[in-house]
């Protein structure tokens, strides 16, 4: 520098920034004297994740990963409170919340224009059980967007959802405390509390007890849990560790506010239109996993994972049948009321070898690996007879349906079925270094889907089906420094007839739908690795989709097309020591650009094809930014926006769920031992909706709040 008065200037802000290229233009020269600034810039970023196990199977940077990776890290959850995996997963760029289509409860989740609502996996494992998953026990959240059926197998079509569960800790005994009140009676505890026994062994305990009510009339979530864990260091390169999941929930089926011209109902946001005395939703859900691992030397070892899930749910309905009829006061919509039960039982082993070795001088890793597991559901319903019409704005109703309500599932039933899956596969996964700025994915996967359908009531509805199916990856990520690294990927998924365990007539013989994502993104680290930008552009397209035969309209065929186009952007992170962020945005053209399928509009009532319409529950503009400050090193406060554009949730785009943007804050005093955070959601207290069907629309929170307490030993 030829003007010496401003080295030191320069230098104070290049400590202060870390970016990399000061970083590197100063490289040889003196530093000043460190400062409390760098004292506190070496704590790990809060929102900002460095790896991940999804995108490989194995533990590895994500920069090194040729596909879009979301990771929302504990430290985010707890800003939000973000007590629910679905509050969780707002702040994933390309996910949206969808109501439970096709007689679903719990999580339903769309992601990047298509259903995801059988890729939910836990620790990498398939964990599909269909209930509300909490985040009590959780670590953090991964997200791969994209097709990825060659690490997961079916679905995974948009991607994939993967909590990490919080496990043991070798050495360290901690115990904390979370107490949580707030509006509508909101009560939580939790508990996280580890140790260790002996040398070679130690336990964690995660505890959780909700009793809350809602702004929703006649709502509650009731619900209870318990995670305990315990590893065994058998050897110093062998080790087991076995979990448990046990919740429990009682709560209340509600769809929300009827749909009127195609929009929600204007109507206040906590008005129910069910019979307060026939409130049933139950979960009870278990879920058992070992993991053990075993390194044969320092370029070998296996991992293998098994888990059994037990899944019981029972729940009654209260659905709107049709559109609403009438004008203005005189308005009133049809109702439904059933009794459905769904219990379901899985088992899944997979074992996955990791070989790490050069090959002619350059690095490489090579993953292989099996899969094995089976599934067996039972999906019972029957209707109440005698539910009534009722008045949209002024729905006065009485307790209950009556003597014709569905209490058990003796005498006529609408469904009574079960269906049970075998799948067996095995894949090979290759990550070469070609220099040390060039990497080569490749690999492939075969998977054998087996599923046999007995119908209780209609013997001509049993079916039985066996798909072969062979999915390709490969990527290519360039790195000209080690803070930058941009990509290339090709991926495939396949959607059997029996995803989501229903075949029918007219599926039964159809091969499955096929899916391919293209990809180019980058990954970006700045302020010396504090901050990291992303940014992908995909396209993702279905191109065998099940469509209506037109010569035969009870029977399907494999012509339709299906497609998104978008882009996401993402930054998680520091900008500063004592300032986090976590934002991201997704620009989604979903649209059915292929179909022989015609549906009836319920504005119009007119029948209209498919083709060209809009993908069902996907915005095309939607993101979040979170952040946080500390003022001190005690006081910090933070808020965010929670943006999502409007949608269609019919498939003929007559109806529309209005876009939204609602505002969050908190404010936080930290101490040693304890910490007090406030929390507002919806401060302008907008009306928004979360998630609809043709007919419903379920509100958002208006304008509360929450305070917690935690405390920390």
């Amino acid at each position: 520098m030829k003007n010496h008065k401003n080295r030191p200037l320069m230098l104070a802000i290049a400590a202060i920034l870390n970016a990399p290229h000061i970083e590197a233009a100063e490289t040889a020269q003196p530093v000043l004297p460190e400062v409390k600034v760098k004292v506190s810039a070496e704590k790990e970023p809060a929102y900002k994740a460095d790896t991940s196990s999804t995108g490989l199977k194995f533990e590895t940077a994500i920069r090194d990963i040729p596909q879009s990776v979301s990771v929302v890290k504990e430290e985010l959850v707890k800003s939000q409170n973000a007590f629910n995996l679905r509050d969780a997963l707002k702040n994933v760029s390309g996910l949206t919340i969808a109501a439970g289509e096709g007689g679903r409860t719990g999580d339903s989740i769309t992601l990047r224009g298509f259903s995801a609502n059988s890729d939910t996996y836990l620790d990498g494992a398939k964990e599909n059980g269909q209930y509300s998953r909490d985040t009590f026990f959780l670590d953090r959240v991964e997200v791969l967007k994209g097709a990825s059926s060659v690490l997961f197998g079916r679905g995974s079509t948009g991607g994939v959802i993967n909590p990490i569960a919080k496990k043991p800790v070798m050495g360290k005994s901690f115990a904390n405390a979370d107490f949580t009140y707030g509006n509508y009676d909101f009560k939580r505890t939790t508990l996280d509390a580890g140790t260790k026994l002996t040398d070679n062994v130690a336990v964690r305990l995660n505890a959780l007890y909700q009793d809350a009510d809602s702004f929703r009339d006649y709502n509650y979530t009731n619900r209870w849990g318990v995670a305990p864990s315990i590893k065994f260091d058998i050897t110093k390169d062998t080790d087991l560790t076995l979990m448990l999941l046990h919740q429990e929930e009682d709560s209340v089926f509600d769809y929300g506010v009827p749909m009127i011209g195609g929009k929600p109902a204007n109507v206040p946001v906590n008005q129910f239109y069910g019979f307060k005395d026939d409130l049933l939703q139950t979960y009870d859900t278990s879920v058992a996993t070992a993991i053990f691992n075993h390194r044969f030397n320092s370029e070998f070892s296996v991992r293998n994972t098994s888990r059994y899930g037990n899944y019981d749910r029972k729940y009654r309905t209260l659905l709107f049948s049709g559109g609403a009829t009438g004008t203005g006061a005189a308005a009133t919509i049809a109702r439904s009321q059933a009794l459905r039960e769904s219990p379901q039982e899985n088992y899944y082993n997979q074992t996955d070898f990791t070989f790490k070795k050069p090959i002619f001088g350059f690095n490489n890793t090579l993953l292989f690996g099996a899969e094995v597991g089976w599934e067996d559901y039972t999906f019972r319903s029957k209707d109440s007879t005698g539910v009534t019409r009722v008045s949209i704005y002024n729905p006065l109703s009485s307790p209950t349906v009556g003597a014709g309500r569905a209490n058990d599932f003796s005498g006529v039933l609408t469904t009574d079925r079960n269906t049970k899956t075998n799948t067996a596969a095995g894949y090979v996964l290759d990550q070469f270094e070609i220099t040390p700025q060039w990497k080569l994915l490749a690999g492939g996967r075969y998977d054998v889907f087996q599923a046999k359908q007995n119908d209780n009531l209609l013997n001509t509805n049993d079916f039985e089906r066996t798909d072969h199916q062979w999915n390709p990856r490969a990527g290519l990520v360039w790195q000209p420094k080690n803070w930058q690294a941009y990509y290339f990927s090709y991926g495939t998924s396949f959607n059997p007839s029996a995803e989501t365990f229903s075949l029918a007539t007219n599926t039964a013989n159809l091969k499955p739908e096929q899916n391919q994502n293209l990809e180019v993104g980058a990954k970006i680290d700045l302020f010396d690795g504090r901050l990291s930008a992303t940014g992908a552009l995909f396209r993702l397209e279905k191109t065998n989709a099940r469509t209506t035969d037109p010569t035969d309209p009870t029977k399907n065929i494999l012509a339709g097309e299906q497609k998104t186009d978008g882009f996401e952007l993402g930054l998680a992170g520091d900008l500063m020591p004592d300032w986090s962020l976590s934002a991201t945005y997704a620009y989604l053209d979903a649209e059915v650009t292929k179909s022989t399928t015609f549906a009836t509009g319920s504005v119009s009532g007119l029948s209209k094809s498919l083709q060209g319409k809009n993908s069902v529950n996907v915005p095309e503009n939607s993101g979040v930014v979170w952040t946080s400050y500390n003022i001190t090193p005690e006081w910090e406060v933070g808020g965010g926006v929670f943006m999502s554009g409007s949608r269609f949730t019919d498939a003929v785009n007559e109806v529309t769920l209005p876009g939204y943007a609602r505002l969050d804050a908190t404010v936080a005093y930290h101490h040693k031992h304890f910490d007090i955070q406030a929390n507002a959601f919806n401060l302008l207290d907008k009306v928004y909706y979360e998630s609809g069907q043709t007919n419903t629309a379920l509100p958002g929170v208006p304008l509360s709040g929450q305070l917690t307490l935690r405390v920390k030993y």
